[in-house]
Parts: C-alpha cells; structure tokens; sequence
C-alpha cells in the first residue's frame, strides 16, 4: 500500500478477522524452520511451545507483520475458527471440508 498507493502506515487502520487460534495450530519442524527464517529473533513470539508441542499463534504473527510495515492501529478478533464451526470455516478443524471467507479492504 505504501508503493502502490503511498499510504502512511500511520493512517492505516488494520483488522484481523476470525481465523485458526494458537491452541488449534500445532506445527512440526517444516513450519518452525520457515517461522524462524521469516520472523528471526522474533520467532518465539509466534512459536510458543505446549505441552511438548509447537504452535505457531497466527494472530501474533499478523500483529507483528503489521507493526513491523509502521502500522500502530491494529484490532484483532482473536476468535478461533475452529472453536466455533457453526460461524466460521476453519481449514484445519475441518479437515479441509470448508467454504471460503470473503475479504474485504476500503481506501479512501
């Protein structure tokens, strides 16, 4: 949006919508090592380790992606999809029989 639009990170006002929370999103070593690289000395605040597990917190990663780019206006539903498949689709609670979400982005 900078290049394209020259948008002001600080103008810009982000939502991250519903989407599969950190207690569903357990990853193995293929993901970690493509978090590490992506998120470097950030990685483990994205990778948090449960019960001998790896998730990765998505809506952390989000966040930190969008803080990184200078947007300091960031809402976050923290709504986990696969806690609630009765409104919302969720690819890995699903097992990938899901629909699709709709996305939608405003300038002014």
């Amino acid at each position: 949006m900078q290049s394209k639009f020259h948008s002001n990170p600080l103008d810009i006002l982000a939502a991250i919508g519903p989407s599969i929370g950190p207690d569903h999103y357990q990853v193995g070593g293929d993901v970690i090592c493509q978090v590490e690289e992506v998120f470097d000395r950030r990685a483990n605040d994205v990778l948090l380790s449960r019960n001998g597990d790896v998730i990765f917190d998505l809506w952390a990663a989000n966040r930190l992606v969008l803080e990184e780019a200078g947007v300091r206006r960031i809402e976050s539903a923290e709504i986990c999809t696969a806690c609630h498949p009765d409104d919302w689709f969720s690819h890995r609670g699903e097992q990938g029989k899901t629909g699709r979400f709709g996305v939608l982005i405003g300038l002014r």
